[in-house]
Order: C-alpha cells, then sequence, then structure tokens
C-alpha cells in the first residue's frame, strides 16, 4: 500500500480485513507525515543459537535481502553471588564461534579451514553482512529463560556499568575468550535486551523485585552511554498494559533506536481455550476481553498513548501457532494431555512453526484440516475433529517420553499465515511505526511466506 494514501484509507483497509478497527491514538494521526520508509524503516527477525540443530536451519538460510536486522539469541548476563562479580555470557561457544563449516553450509560457499580466527554462526554473520551491506546484526541478552540475573547486575550504578562494559567488550569489541583480541569485531552493530520481567518471576528470575523497574531503565541508559551514538540498542518488551507494571516505558524507551513489543502469546497452549497465541484487533470472545489492549492494534494504542514515539514503535510477529486438543472449533474448551513441548514433531508439539504446517506435516488446508479466518481477530486457524497425534501419557526424568499412544481428537490450530502478517505491514504503513520484528526466521516456511509480507516496509 502506497505510504501516501491518509489515515482513512489506511482504516478501511484494515476495516475490510478484520472488522472495525479502534480509534487511532491522536499522537498516530500524524505519524505517517512525520517518518519516511528510508528514515530507517526496520523488518528485524530473531535468529537462536540453536537453529542449527533442529531444523538444520544456518545462517546462510536467512532470506537476508528481505529484512535488514537480525537479533541473534541469546547471550545472557551472569552473577556471582559470592563475590557480586557481574559478566555477560556467551551461552553456547560451539554454535557461535566454534563450529567448522564445510562449503555447503557456507554463506559464500567456501569452507572454514583451520587456523581462521573465527568459525561458527558469528563467522558466517560477518559473510552474510559483507553479501548485504546495511544488514545489521544485535546480540540479543536474555530470553524467557536466561533472564536469571538481570535483577541482580542491574542493582547498583557499579553493576551496572561493569555488566555493560563486559557486553560491549565481547560483542561489540569483539573480545572472546579464548580468541585473539577482536577475533569477533564487527559481527555485531548493536544490542538488544531482552529481560523478561523487570519487577516479576517468569521464566528465570531469582531477585526480582520493585525496584527493578526504575534499575531496568538505568541499566538502557548505561548501555547507551557505554555503546555510543553510532551503535543500535534495541529491547523487547512485553504486550498489553502490563507493560507499564514492569518497565517505565517512556524513560526506558528513551535511549534506544527502537523498542520491540512482542505482540503475542496473548494466550497460550495450557490456557483451556482454544484462541489465537497473537490477535490483530479486539475479539470479544477471547477470555480476555475485558482488556482493550489484549491484541495488537490495541497494544500499539497503549504505548503511543503513554508517549512512545511511532517511529520507535517495532511490531512483534510470531511465525509459530498454538495447537489445541479435545477442542470443538475455535474460542471453545481444550485439553492439551499428552503433548510433548520438547518435541520436534508437528503432531506432538503444542506450539508448531509454521514450517511445520506448510512444509513438514502439509496440513494447511490439506490432510483433513480446514482453512478458516476469524474476521473479529483477524487471525487464521485450523481444524480437523478428528486430528491423529502421536501423543505421550508419562515422561522420564531427562523428559523424553516413556509412554507413548496415538489418539485421535478434534484439534485447532491458530497460527499465523501471510494474510495475517499482511495487515500487520498495513498497520506499521498507515500508523508511521518504525516495523515489524519476527520471531523467529528459522520458523518460516520454505519459501519464506511469512517475512516476504512484511518486506514490503523497506521498499
Amino acid at each position: 500500500m502506497p505510504r501516501t494514501r491518509g489515515r482513512a484509507a489506511i482504516a478501511a483497509a484494515l476495516v475490510a480485513m478484520t472488522g472495525p478497527l479502534l480509534a487511532v491514538p491522536a499522537v498516530a494521526q500524524t505519524a505517517t507525515q512525520a517518518h519516511r520508509h528510508d528514515d530507517g524503516r526496520v523488518v528485524s527477525a530473531y535468529f537462536a543459537d540453536w537453529d542449527i540443530y533442529g531444523r538444520g536451519y544456518n545462517v546462510k538460510d536467512i532470506p537476508a535481502d528481505k529484512l535488514n536486522v537480525i537479533q541473534y539469541a541469546f547471550a545472557a548476563p551472569t552473577f556471582d553471588q559470592a563475590t557480586g562479580a557481574v559478566g555477560c555470557s556467551i551461552l553456547d561457544p560451539w554454535a557461535d564461534y566454534q563450529r567448522p563449516l564445510d562449503a555447503s553450509l557456507a554463506v559464500d560457499g567456501v569452507a572454514d579451514v583451520a587456523g581462521q580466527p573465527l568459525f561458527g554462526n558469528f563467522n558466517q554473520l560477518l559473510k552474510l553482512k559483507k553479501a548485504h551491506p546495511g544488514l545489521k546484526v544485535e546480540i540479543s541478552l536474555g530470553g524467557w529463560t536466561k533472564s536469571t540475573w538481570f535483577s541482580d547486575v542491574a542493582a547498583t550504578a557499579q553493576r551496572r556499568q561493569d555488566f555493560v562494559k563486559s557486553c560491549v567488550d565481547t560483542f561489540i569489541d569483539g573480545n572472546i575468550p579464548g580468541l585473539a583480541p577482536g577475533a569477533a569485531k564487527g559481527v555485531f552493530d548493536g544490542i538488544d535486551i531482552d529481560w523478561e520481567y523487570p519487577t516479576q518471576l517468569a521464566g528465570g528470575n531469582v531477585d526480582y523485585g520493585p525496584a527493578d523497574k526504575h534499575n531496568a531503565t538505568l541499566l538502557m541508559q548505561e548501555f547507551r552511554r557505554q555503546l555510543g551514538p553510532d551503535h543500535l540498542l534495541t529491547a523487547a518488551f512485553p504486550a498489553t498494559s502490563k507493560a507499564g507494571d514492569y518497565w517505565e516505558l517512556t524513560a526506558a524507551i528513551a535511549p534506544m533506536n527502537w523498542v520491540n513489543i512482542m505482540t503475542y502469546d496473548y494466550n497460550v497452549p495450557g490456557g483451556g481455550v482454544a484462541a489465537p497465541d497473537t490477535l490483530f484487533t479486539h475479539s470479544f470472545r477471547d477470555p480476555n476481553a475485558n482488556d482493550p489492549s489484549w491484541n495488537t492494534v490495541g497494544t500499539v494504542q497503549y504505548y503511543l498513548a503513554t508517549g512512545v514515539p511511532p517511529n520507535k514503535v517495532v511490531v512483534g510477529v510470531p511465525f509459530y501457532g498454538n495447537q489445541y486438543l479435545r477442542a470443538a472449533g475455535l474460542w471453545e474448551k481444550s485439553d492439551n494431555s499428552g503433548l510433548d513441548p520438547n518435541s520436534l514433531a508437528p503432531d506432538q508439539k503444542p506450539q508448531p512453526t509454521y514450517h511445520d504446517l506448510v512444509d513438514t506435516a502439509k496440513i494447511v488446508g490439506a490432510g483433513g484440516y480446514t482453512a478458516n479466518w476469524d474476521a473479529q481477530a483477524g487471525e487464521p486457524w485450523l481444524f480437523n475433529p478428528a486430528g491423529t497425534h502421536n501423543l505421550c501419557s508419562a515422561f522420564n526424568a531427562d523428559g523424553t517420553c516413556a509412554t507413548p499412544y496415538v489418539a485421535t481428537v478434534p484439534t485447532v490450530i491458530a497460527y499465523s499465515d501471510p494474510k495475517s502478517v499482511a495487515e500487520r505491514t498495513t498497520l506499521i504503513q498507515g500508523w508511521g511505526l518504525r516495523g515489524a520484528m519476527a520471531w523467529e526466521i528459522s520458523q518460516d516456511s520454505d519459501s519464506h511466506a511469512l517475512i516476504s509480507a512484511l518486506s514490503p516496509l523497506l521498499h
């Protein structure tokens, strides 16, 4: 959609796709004129170090012509409770910088050779950047399970200073322990903070508390001070108005280039109701329908209303869906007993990827699954009245299945598709937002269908 089209035309297009659009905040009404795509429009995607193991997805597989920022997941803060020492730690040295690649897996088709200064994903990212001038790469710190020590490293001015210094030294200056000084310099153009979440016990927090909220702002300010103006600083922030409980939104975002809003996981597979992981617009049938921010448009409105500038708002897009068993349809009760979160098989996992659905299982509108569209939420979903699944009734201590069984049950899968992703593109263009972020790139189809629906933002 041309950027010269006015707000009314954008709203009309959104209504045609999803139903009535909520009122646009006043701050967004003039955003289209205030921001041009060549002022730094962002299409970013996370690439996870573990992608090389699961799908066998390598840096060379990233469609770098369709995005301009890669967030590399993850590194993590460290904290020694005995000494108080802080640091910034690499989590998978083998994947990151030790693994030699043969020519078939290399970005440029040139195999690694003994004695070179850098191997692994980091070396391939350097090659990818050389092949695509203008591509930026950030190191992402934390995540759901590795935010353990953020509260501690952010607790005092000295710890914040030491922690940021460690991150800059390791990832910006490229001084990785065990390698030649500066061996990884040039891989990363900035730092992305994924603290989940200040003040809250989430996947891994330990010493969380109310002081986190302001300390998180001070941490972002310290990152900007040490990074200077020429390196990227971003962060992943939660969706809904609950974000304001965790972060001082305008103050924490002020030092950043932009904020990646995780406008997904509104509903999760274990919630007991077959509901979309992400909603584009408000649905009265959602279990949290009383919260107007419980959808992508509502979350963006909330951030804008708090004073966050439109050109710092990046909209998160999930490249995965939620699978629900024993559900008669979308918004109906579900029972996911037997699904295995550690499985790589699409019929067994609670959150199959788009790649799972279209390339592996091939069930989008096929194999007994009908494709449906929820006009109010603006999201697609699949239904099979007799979906067959390899399930598990008991697990071993290591997480493997001890007692497998096969069940045929009604199945709902709510997911993202090119049409729902294109809605986000229209929203971003129409409201003058900074761009889009995807979690995560290996979850897209072999044809890159989802990231392609975002790439018009760069043209």
